[in-house]
């Protein structure tokens, strides 16, 4: 019995012939097995990288975003809270001002925040006309303040209403944000 002629040929083949033969029939050669499968893994990461940085991007995002809306709805309030005092109850407004300070700013102010109102007046009042977020990042920010100061010298006397513009720095405490420092621009 005699071989067909293309077995008898595949037999006596060359080496790369045969490996050319097996490329043909699907088969893939170890290296290039491992050099695919190391480039997939290398995609893979990549991949997975940038995802992962994109999600931490988006969540800081939306922690600024949350902040920047926090600031805006509350940092007037807190400035007005701090700086307004009544001869009639500025203990209890200094204790209250006391706990919405924080860092160097309340170690600065801490002398301050324990008088009455200055130079003997019944009242002074901070109204935040306008807030601006300059900045903001998750847990600090930088507000610019436009506020109404009315102020009452005496029980007689009638109110005296400023303008000041503010700059305002907050650091967030938790879920609460205190007053770390103030530059007073107008």
């Amino acid at each position: 019995m005699t071989t067909p002629p293309e077995k008898s040929a595949h037999a006596t083949m060359s080496a790369p012939a045969a490996r050319g033969l097996r490329a043909a029939r699907g088969v893939i050669p170890v290296r290039r097995a491992v050099a695919i499968g190391g480039v997939i893994a290398v995609v893979a990461t990549a991949l997975l990288v940038a995802v992962g940085v994109q999600w931490r991007q988006s969540v800081t995002d939306s922690a600024t975003d949350r902040a920047r809306t926090e600031l805006r709805r509350s940092a007037g309030e807190i400035v007005a809270q701090v700086f307004s005092v009544t001869a009639a109850s500025w203990q209890a407004d200094r204790d209250r001002a006391r706990g919405l300070v924080g860092g160097e700013f309340a170690r600065r102010y801490a002398t301050e925040l324990t008088r009455p109102p200055a130079d003997g007046a019944v009242r002074v009042t901070w109204r935040p006309d306008v807030v601006g977020v300059v900045a903001a990042e998750p847990d600090r920010g930088t507000t610019l303040i436009r506020a109404s100061v009315e102020t009452v010298a005496t029980p007689d006397a009638p109110p005296i209403t400023e303008k000041r513009s503010v700059q305002a720095r907050f650091d967030r405490d938790g879920d609460i944000w205190q007053l770390t420092g103030m530059e007073v621009l107008s």
